[in-house]
Formats: structure tokens, C-alpha cells, sequence
């Protein structure tokens, strides 16, 4: 588990995937993901945990700060990331750019 855990941070410091107006950040230690993405004046904060017995337990997917989104649009876009990761298989990257999609929307 801890290197699948340990594989899974590293694609997404690794990667050269670049999103407009998001930063994504990785802390390998704390297991975690941090995507912060920003249009004009709206700030959202999205964190995504691994689990210690990952892929086995779920992603764990949280919000952080999020001005200028809707409750219930929220809940939409972070149910859809959750079942992403968790059911579908799909990795970190691909996971925030499904979900920076939704957002543009």
C-alpha cells in the first residue's frame, strides 16, 4: 500500500500536465493533494488524501476554501471527483482535470 500510495503522489509531482489558473500541489509525507484554482474573483481549494491502506480504502476527497460556489453545485463536483477516484479507477491528474472541467462549466 505504501508504495502504490508512494507511486501515486510522485505521478502527480511528476507531471507536466498544466492547468490554467490551477495549481496542484503534492505532500508525499501527509499523503495528500492539493489543487487551488482560481477565475477571476472565485477561490477554490480542493484536498485529496490517500488513505494508509490505499487503493484498498478510499480517497478521501475534502474542500478547503471555496468562495463564490453554490452548496449544492459544490457537493456535485466533489461527488463526481470522489466516485471518480474511488470507483472508476482514474488517477489523481486525470481526477482534477475532470473536475477543473466541471468548474469551467
Amino acid at each position: 500500500s505504501s508504495v502504490l500510495s508512494s507511486q501515486e503522489i510522485s505521478s502527480v509531482q511528476s507531471s507536466t500536465q498544466l492547468f490554467n489558473g490551477m495549481t496542484v500541489k503534492a505532500r508525499s509525507a501527509a499523503r495528500e493533494v492539493i489543487a487551488t484554482y482560481s477565475v477571476d474573483d472565485i477561490f477554490i481549494e480542493l484536498i485529496i488524501q490517500l488513505p494508509s491502506n490505499y487503493p484498498l480504502g478510499s480517497i478521501t476527497v475534502e474542500s478547503g476554501k471555496r468562495v463564490g460556489v453554490a452548496v449544492q453545485q459544490w457537493r456535485n463536483w466533489m461527488l463526481q471527483l470522489s466516485t471518480y477516484l474511488t470507483h472508476q479507477n482514474g488517477s489523481i491528474m486525470e481526477g482534477l482535470s475532470l473536475w477543473k472541467n466541471n468548474v469551467d462549466k
